[in-house]
Parts: structure tokens; C-alpha cells; sequence
């Protein structure tokens, strides 16, 4: 007890040291809890979640394919892939060895009617150069219109479209923009005309109205040059009201040939590494590539996590490296001005071993408490900081990183200790004589 007292009375008559070593610790170890949580959910992210991501597998035309792309010439459809096309693919992946499920999108431009004008802030070539002012697009499935090349979108008003049934032949979703453009709302009626024969037109019924919920690309949005490739003029149905309406009739000419595009879903990452490698072997031409939407979202969602892990990994190599430094000269200034205070300890009778335990306690005390303090901080913080900063990631410390932490943390207060120690065990009283008719500041500054 006489050991303890003394240890606290001597922080008491340095509190701003001893204030500046709790913070410090508090500081290093609270940035060492979140810092590797961050770094361990990156690693898993980018590993063993990333592998185990069921990936939705593409074929398209190649952006320089698509920077050549003349929306105004009909002849562009030659470089729509066909379902023969698809089956040779299909095939190649079977032959691999791959078991995959598929769902796909069907699109053609469809001309706008004195019921529905389109969304344009410049003037639009004739319709039969470009097949109308609009693109009428439709899903076989939810899974395909989540992966919509003009972007996810929500529904806003009204309801979605319901892909298993067969009970609505005229439902539609139209843009909020385009809904406020044309002052329709829901239930309201509405037609489009034939891309290639303008006489025939298509009933069709607002069932929902949608909003964008991801961003468009430069050419899928306000600033596309035609109304068919604004976004906000796109008309989703599902693809039993396209069939129904015959758009997917084969034999087709020019902007009446549909655009299929179909989504193969594969289980993991590997499965879609040998997909890809099974089609290009089938003699994809070389205007075409394989991608993976899913995918490319999947990284898009951990990017956020990935930014915030390049940052903490700049934040630990300070933390530690600034951290050690402070914590050591902290040290060795409380050590370097005790040498009277050591020296008449031991003069007066007290043992070696009280005065080094007293020196110690000094030293581990502020940094126990600080580690504590920035240990409980960090574990119950790791998770909500992450999951804010990261936009929804789990950063969870693990327990095995915990206990970790825990250790090497004792063990470094521990070596700071020793330190202590070692002052008093290696002080040579010999040296009180050496200048004894110098006084001892250090000393005078302990009595007082």
C-alpha cells in the first residue's frame, strides 16, 4: 500500500504527463481495434466473400464497339446477338462443366403518339431513322431488371411488375419525368407505335411509376443526344406483355429486330472465371465481351470499405510509430529526473525492489487505463464507425483479433514497466557522491 501511495501521489504532481500518456494510449489502442476490424472485413470482402458471389455473366458489345454505336441507322442491330448465338455459348458452358440458370431483357425503340411525347431538349432525326423515341424494354425476370444497363431504379407510385404473371398483358412502368411531362399517373392509358410501321401501336397501362436509384452514364441520361437513350424515356414491361404484343417475333427488320440480352447466373466467381474462358473459346467475336453486372456492383458496394481501409492502414503506421515514440520519452523523461529521489530511497533504506515496483507502477498505471478506456471504445465502436463510414460494411472486431490486440498491448506497457525497473536496479549510488556539491534539482523538484 505505502508502495501504491507513493506511486499515485507522484502522478498526482504531474498530471499533464500523465494526462498526455492516457490520452496517447487511448488514442493508439482505440485506432488499433478499428483499424484492423477495417482491415480484416476488407480482407474477407475482397477474399472469401468476394469468391463466393453468385455472378451474373453478360455478353456485349465492347466500349470501343459502342463509341462507334449510330443510334439513326438500323443497320446498327447487325450487332445484336441472336438466341442461336447464346445457345452456341450456353452449349460451351455445359460442355465445361458449368450449371448456371439465365434470365434476359428485350428491348426495341418504339415511336412516341399524340398520348405520350417524350422527354428532349433537342431536336430528334425522323423516326424512321432512329425507330421512335423511346425504349420500351422488357424483364423475364426481377433478377434481370436488377441489373438494368440504365440503372436500378424504385417505384414511387403505384406497383411493380409482377414477372410470373400472365393475368396483366398491358402493364408498364414509366419515369416520374416522363409521368409529370405527359401529366399521367397511374391507371392512365397510354400508346406507342411500331418502330418500322408507324400504323400499328400498342395499348399499354401505367402500373408504376419508377425513379432512378443508381446514376446514369454519360450517354444513359439527360445528356444523351437521342430520346430513345435518355433514360428517363425508357417503358419497362415484363416480357410476357412484349411477347404478347408479337415484338419478339423472328424475321424482323431493321429497329423492329429485338435486342436480347441475356443474363447467365452462376454460383461462384470460379464458376464465372470458366464461363468466361468457355465462351471466348466458343470464338466470341472480338466486337463482343463477357462481364458480370452483379459483380461490377458487388465491388462498387465495398469500394467504400476499401477507400476507408487504404486511409486506417496511413492511420495505424502513424498511431503506432508516434504512439511508441510519446509513450517512451514520456518514460524516460519521468525516469531521467528521479536520480535524487532514487538515490535518497535508497540512502534512507529503502529496498531496491519497492522503489522499482513504485517507478513502475507510475509508469503502467496512466497506460492501463488508457488502453482499457481505448480498448472498450474501439470494440464497442468498431461496428457502428465502420458500418457508417463504409456506407452499411460489418466491421466487427473478431475475438481472436481481440485477444491479439489485448496481448501485444500488455506487452508493450509491460516492456515500459521494465524500464522502470531497470532505472532503480541499475542506479549506482556511488554516483550521489560523485557531485555532491552540486545540487540536485531533480531532488528539490520531488520534495517540493
Amino acid at each position: 500500500m505505502f508502495v501504491l501511495n507513493n506511486a499515485w501521489t507522484a502522478l498526482g504532481r504531474h498530471k499533464w504527463r500523465t494526462a498526455l500518456a492516457v490520452v496517447v494510449t487511448m488514442a493508439a489502442t482505440f485506432s488499433t481495434f478499428f483499424g484492423l476490424a477495417v482491415s480484416k472485413a476488407t480482407t474477407l470482402a475482397t477474399g472469401t466473400s468476394y469468391r463466393k458471389q453468385m455472378a451474373g455473366a453478360v455478353i456485349r458489345t465492347t466500349p470501343a464497339t459502342n463509341a462507334r454505336r449510330n443510334g439513326a441507322d438500323p443497320a446498327w442491330t447487325r450487332h445484336y446477338l441472336t438466341w442461336n448465338d447464346y445457345t452456341t455459348y450456353a452449349t460451351a458452358a455445359q460442355n465445361a462443366g458449368l450449371q448456371f440458370s439465365y434470365s434476359f431483357a428485350e428491348s426495341i425503340p418504339v415511336r412516341q403518339t399524340s398520348s405520350l411525347k417524350p422527354i428532349s431538349s433537342s431536336p430528334q432525326p425522323n423516326a424512321s431513322k432512329t425507330g421512335g423515341e423511346f425504349t420500351l424494354r422488357s424483364f423475364y425476370t426481377s433478377e434481370s431488371a436488377k441489373t438494368n444497363e440504365f440503372g436500378r431504379f424504385g417505384i414511387v407510385s403505384g406497383k411493380n411488375l409482377n414477372y410470373t404473371s400472365t393475368k396483366n398483358s398491358t402493364g408498364a412502368l414509366i419515369s416520374q419525368e416522363l409521368a409529370e411531362a405527359n401529366n399521367l399517373k397511374v391507371g392512365d392509358t397510354f400508346t406507342v407505335a411500331n418502330p418500322t410501321a408507324a400504323s400499328t401501336t400498342y395499348k399499354l397501362t401505367v402500373q408504376g411509376i419508377y425513379r432512378y436509384t443508381s446514376p446514369a452514364s454519360s450517354s444513359l441520361g439527360l445528356s444523351a443526344t437521342l430520346a430513345k437513350d435518355d433514360r428517363e424515356n425508357a417503358i419497362y414491361t415484363t416480357y410476357y406483355t412484349f411477347a404478347k404484343n408479337k415484338l419478339d417475333a423472328t424475321g424482323a427488320q431493321g429497329w423492329s429486330i429485338p435486342d436480347l440480352n441475356i443474363m447467365f447466373t452462376l454460383s461462384n466467381v470460379k464458376d464465372y472465371e470458366t464461363f468466361v474462358s468457355a465462351v471466348k473459346k466458343a470464338k466470341l467475336a472480338g466486337q463482343y465481351e463477357v462481364s458480370s453486372p452483379t459483380l461490377a456492383q458487388y465491388k462498387a458496394s465495398i469500394a467504400p470499405l476499401e477507400s476507408l481501409n487504404a486511409t486506417m492502414r496511413v492511420v495505424l503506421i502513424v498511431a503506432w510509430s508516434a504512439g511508441a515514440l510519446l509513450l517512451l520519452g514520456f518514460t524516460v523523461m519521468e525516469l531521467s529526473r528521479r536520480r535524487g529521489e532514487i538515490g535518497y530511497g535508497i540512502v534512507v533504506g529503502l529496498s531496491r525492489s519497492s522503489l522499482g515496483l513504485q517507478m513502475m507502477l507510475e509508469i503502467i498505471l496512466p497506460l492501463l487505463f488508457g488502453f482499457a478506456v481505448g480498448g472498450l471504445a474501439g470494440g464497442f465502436a468498431s461496428a457502428p464507425l465502420g458500418n457508417w463510414l463504409s456506407h452499411g460494411q460489418s466491421t466487427v472486431p473478431s475475438a481472436p483479433m481481440i485477444w491479439e490486440i489485448i496481448g501485444f498491448g500488455l506487452l508493450a506497457i509491460a516492456v515500459l514497466g521494465i524500464i522502470a525497473v531497470l532505472r532503480v536496479a541499475f542506479f549506482r549510488t556511488a554516483s550521489l557522491l560523485e557531485n555532491r556539491q552540486t545540487p540536485d534539482t531533480s531532488t528539490q523538484e520531488a520534495q517540493a
